[in-house]
């Protein structure tokens, strides 16, 4: 089985690159984060949007084998 991420790991993930864009204006295409179960979450980083003083991103969310409503959704920040 193939597992997929939750829309709030998605969210985390989505954060943590926009705010390493701003914070150091440098483009970044993915981005790691570790779970709360301990899982390391490799996100490919998406939709980016970068001026001086803002930075933005998605993070498109995938179900796994597990599919729902929320599969296929960017997820921005």
């Amino acid at each position: 089985m193939r597992y997929g991420f939750t829309t709030g790991s998605c969210a985390a993930a989505a954060a943590k690159a926009a705010c390493y864009m701003l914070l150091t204006g440098r483009r970044k295409d993915t981005i790691s984060i570790q779970t709360p179960s301990g899982i390391v979450f490799n996100a490919q980083i998406e939709d980016i949007v970068m001026n001086e003083n803002s930075a933005s991103c998605a993070v498109i969310k995938d179900g796994g084998d597990d599919p729902d409503i929320t599969t296929g959704v960017h997820v921005c920040a």
